[in-house]
């Protein structure tokens, strides 16, 4: 019976796959067309070399009894189709819920799909009869990919970076959509339409995007923010696409003879991300009574009115949100007053997986938006063949003096040619700024406030530049700056802050920092005497008006006073205030005041000095001490509130400051100290060649006659050293003295920055070294000798002294 009761020990085997269960694998399946950065699926091209691995484990049974249990992993060796390529590579990959930085964290080897790709090597070796090149398909493969306890392949999605990887402006991997476009119509997976139908003009930045401006689709989508990632991966018309991508970026086609033209709806200039859209909204007739071909009976210019409760007041985008692992995430764009007149009227559901940011989408929906509301009233009207060149989206106006229209703007969206040449016109009405770049609000608000990311700011004050004691910086050498953004005294309300950047020859800019928000700074609105007695001042008032920033001032106790704790410059003078009181908008008085602090003198101050309130607003600078006595130039870019609408480098003021070194703890005290000078006020007088930093010289000596123009030393440095002006202590002396004046070029990096002269019959020579020179790591210096070579010139010796 110990069969019917069991006995024995006894085995527990889970099921031992023999094959791979296929899941994904379509042979007709289209072949993806991805650019920029986004998120893809898998085709299996090739399996084999599956194989099981038994686990064993023993586990204790009843009475003392063991039982043995076999489990199994599974792997295979694998090809998974991804894209067309070829392809800039791949991020993240997920496998189910799992994320892992890069297919290679999976045992996966990358093919970018290259027109040399060949085939993969392990495969080769395995079986050479079915390796294939898949040029121009990027895939990923592994000889022994893990299934895990599974016979089939886990869900997985790849982040594949696309043709036109980051050729966008936001910086996020997206592509750049012209080029998209572009590249979808003429490139090498594209429809085959010659790459001379495309209207460069139209579709592409010109050589004043960044300036002037122009009108291009490419500078409309930039100044905009507009980037997308199209992922094809579906059968779809290629008049589909271009439709849906001409419609998310508010754009519209045109054939215009034998050119496709791409024509922004966009009417007002906006600025952004450095470039400039400029519209064209020069009509290009005025059409009158004596333009129109009659009819028979009724108007040369037919009007239809659409009814406003039959327009659409809310879009609904729906785009691939990145931050949610590229799932499908919806925006909405609603025109608040259309709604509380007519009520919600939602329009179709708006397809954009090509977006990947909430941002980007948001102004497209926004724009898809407004123009739904605003665009109500459509024209027909009938010319002769003349006005044969008129083209859709051309502006004319329209005069008809029976409907008491004159000179009405409006734009063209078809013409028709009948039998008899003669041209049907159809038009839109041309409310300029409903089809304007800025990114529209989600919903209108009571106050009449609109938010525009992409909002140009003003450029920023005069500001305050100055140098703290080091008493103030705990011994640390700075440089503090207060800015704030406005025009005429008015504070900008859009202004965010502004990226600092600064230069010692006021041409190669670096960013050092940036500052975040407005410093409460602003202008004296009367003079200030000078103040030699003992603090408090209470005989005199400080008045200030903070306007250009709208910052506003606060009490203190006699303690913060005293203390210190409502620090300000003024002038050049470091005081503090305990009272502060309002006289009127952004005005000021402020009394009992502390004058002359941490060495500063308590002078006097006119009409219009400038103010500014010290606290964690203003941007401080750890000054190196090779700057010291040396001009620095400084250029603050405004961004709006938003961090956008970021100012062009090139249109920003260079404010010139020479810093004085009053920060460093040395030069507490009149004196010399390391070759600076200061007076009994803490101001450098003087500042010798290697004033307070390391001194670094730079030797070289040729012997003989050196022929024409030969380099007599050259050296690639590999530290910042500093040349002053002049070259002070620097020496040059030759072993035999030129027949004739001769003179040695300095050069750095191939260019002339100064010389070596030798008189005839000089065994030493003199330097000429306009401007002091700072040369970075990598940068060469060389000394040439003279061209033509002199014949007695022999021997030359050059030692150049500088400091780092």
């Amino acid at each position: 019976m110990s069969w019917l009761m069991g006995g024995g020990k006894k085995s527990d085997v889970k099921p031992d796959y023999t094959d791979i269960a296929i899941n994904t694998s379509i042979a007709t399946l289209p072949v993806p067309l991805v650019w920029g950065r986004a998120a893809t699926g898998i085709n299996l091209l090739w399996y084999g070399n599956f194989h099981a691995i038994p686990h064993t484990s023993k586990a204790g049974g009843k009475g003392g009894s063991s039982k043995t249990v076999t489990s199994y992993t599974y792997q295979t060796g694998l090809q998974l189709g991804i894209c067309a390529g070829p392809i800039s590579g791949f991020g993240n990959i997920w496998k189910g819920k799992d994320q892992y930085g890069s297919p290679g964290a999976l045992g996966l080897t990358a093919f970018l799909g290259t027109s040399s790709q060949t085939a993969w090597g392990w495969l080769a070796s395995f079986s050479p009869s079915q390796a294939l090149n898949y040029r121009y398909t990027a895939y990923l493969a592994s000889a022994s990919f893990d299934l895990g306890s599974n016979d089939s392949l886990p869900n997985l999605k790849i982040e594949t970076f696309g043709a036109l990887y980051n050729t966008g402006v936001n910086g996020q991997g997206d592509a750049d959509i012209p080029s998209v476009a572009q590249d979808y119509l003429t490139g090498l997976h594209g429809v085959g339409l010659p790459a001379s139908a495309i209207d460069t003009a139209s579709w592409f930045s010109g050589a004043n995007a960044q300036t002037t401006g122009d009108s291009s689709w490419q500078t409309w989508c930039r100044a905009l923010g507009l980037d997308f990632s199209p992922c094809l991966d579906s059968v779809e018309k290629a008049n589909d696409v271009l439709a849906r991508w001409f419609q998310i970026t508010n754009t519209a086609a045109v054939w215009s003879g034998s050119v496709l033209k791409a024509i922004p709806y966009g009417d007002t200039p906006v600025t952004g991300n450095g470039y400039v859209f400029t519209p064209n909204v020069t009509p290009v007739y005025d059409l009158s009574d004596n333009d129109y071909v009659r009819p028979s009976d009724g108007d040369p210019v037919q009007l239809i009115r659409s009814d406003p409760n039959d327009a659409y007041n809310c879009t609904r985008l729906e785009f691939s949100d990145r931050t949610v692992l590229y799932n499908v995430n919806t925006v909405e764009a609603r025109d608040q007053a259309s709604i509380e007149r007519f009520g919600l009227r939602v329009a179709s559901q708006v397809s954009a997986h090509e977006y990947t940011a909430a941002s980007v989408a948001q102004i497209a929906a926004n724009l898809i938006c407004q123009r739904s509301v605003n665009i109500r009233n459509t024209y027909t009207l009938k010319l002769s063949w003349e006005y044969f060149l008129l083209e859709p989206m051309d502006l004319v106006t329209l005069t008809d003096t029976g409907m008491g229209m004159a000179k009405v703007a409006v734009r063209i969206t078809s013409i028709e040619e009948d039998d008899n040449g003669i041209l049907t016109v159809v038009a839109e009405e041309f409310p300029s700024g409903t089809a304007t770049a800025s990114a529209y609000p989600s919903q209108g608000n009571s106050n009449g406030l609109t938010i525009n990311p992409a909002a140009v700011p003003a450029p920023v004050n005069p500001p305050v530049i100055f140098e703290p004691p080091a008493s103030l910086t705990g011994g640390v050498a700075q440089v503090w700056i207060a800015a704030s953004g406005g025009a005429n005294d008015v504070a900008d309300p859009n202004w965010g802050g502004c990226n600092v950047w600064l230069s010692v020859d006021g041409t190669d800019y670096e960013m050092a920092g940036a500052i975040n928000g407005p410093a409460r700074m602003g202008v004296l609105t009367a003079g200030l005497a000078a103040f030699s007695g003992a603090n408090p001042d209470t005989g005199d008032t400080l008045a200030v008006d903070l306007a250009e920033s709208a910052g506003t001032l606060s009490s203190g106790t006699a303690a913060d006073a005293a203390a210190y704790r409502t620090l300000c410059w003024c002038d050049g003078e470091l005081l503090a205030f305990e009272t502060a009181t309002l006289t009127a908008s952004g005005r000021y008085s402020l009394t009992t005041l502390y004058r002359g602090l941490y060495g500063t003198a308590a002078g006097a101050h006119a009409t219009g000095a400038l103010f500014a309130r010290l606290d964690s607003a203003v941007f401080q600078y750890n000054l190196p001490q090779a700057y010291v006595g040396q001009a620095i130039y400084v250029k603050l870019q405004s961004f709006n509130v938003w961090g956008g609408g970021v100012q062009d480098l090139s249109t920003c003021t260079a404010y010139s400051y020479t810093p004085q070194g009053t920060g460093f703890p040395l030069l507490n005290g009149a004196g010399t100290y390391g070759g600076i000078t200061i007076n009994a006020a803490g101001q450098v007088t003087a500042v010798a060649p290697t004033a307070g930093v390391n001194p670094y010289d730079i030797a070289g000596f040729l012997p003989g006659l050196p022929a024409a123009g030969q380099v007599l030393f050259r050296i690639e440095m590999v530290r910042a050293v500093t040349l002053p002006a002049g070259l002070a202590g620097s020496r040059a002396v030759c072993q035999t003295a030129p027949t004739n004046a001769i003179s040695l070029p300095i050069k750095q990096n191939g260019t002339a920055i100064g010389s070596i002269a030798f008189a005839a019959g000089a065994t030493t020579g003199s330097f000429t070294f306009a401007n002091q020179v700072v040369l970075a790591p990598g940068d060469v210096l060389e000394l040439d000798a003279p061209s033509p070579a002199d014949a007695t010139f022999a021997g030359p010796s050059t030692t150049i002294t500088g400091t780092r």
